[in-house]
């Protein structure tokens, strides 16, 4: 079949285009999940963190968030040696004494292939996001007001309770 193509605006006029048109392509990456009905992982929802806040250095508030989530996903009683529960901590003992902004360690420093770090992974559930924002607002003096006007605040637990919410749709 030929075609032509209009440079300007990137258009294809084809003889007959209604026998090539097939579904909208959608990407298998974050996200899809909601998309295709398959019901979305806690992995996924911290990948999202990276994804939407990743630029915000990790604190106490959300190396607890995350490593609750960890917990969840695994059903162990405590984060696993080295893994994104314990290196969230890590970063966020480093970022409290760490004074450039430039110089602390990041939430997609963390979070981002969390489905690969996590061992185990499962759907996220109103329970697990309930626990997740437990954890994340358990000492809410840690964060002060300028770090809240400047990165948001909650970011963990918003993307659990979102999958979760998706996830009761579906």
């Amino acid at each position: 079949m030929q075609s032509q193509t209009n440079a300007k605006h990137g258009d294809v006029f084809g003889v007959s285009c209604a026998a090539e048109l097939q579904s909208p392509v959608v990407s298998t990456g974050i996200g899809s999940a909601a998309i295709d009905g398959d019901p979305i992982t806690i992995g996924e929802a911290l990948e999202a963190v990276a994804i939407s806040t990743g630029d915000k250095p990790v604190d106490q508030n959300d190396a607890d968030a995350i490593g609750a989530a960890e917990i969840r996903a695994t059903g162990e009683k405590k984060m696993r040696a080295g893994g994104v529960g314990e290196t969230a901590q890590a970063a966020a003992t480093f970022n409290s004494n760490t004074v450039r902004v430039q110089d602390m360690k990041k939430l997609s420093d963390i979070l981002t292939d969390a489905t690969e770090k996590l061992p185990v992974d499962k759907a996220v559930t109103k329970e697990d996001a309930e626990a997740v924002y437990a954890a994340e607002v358990q000492f809410p003096s840690r964060v002060t007001a300028a770090e809240v006007a400047e990165h948001g605040s909650g970011a963990v637990a918003a993307s659990m309770a979102t999958a979760a919410d998706l996830n009761e749709r579906n």
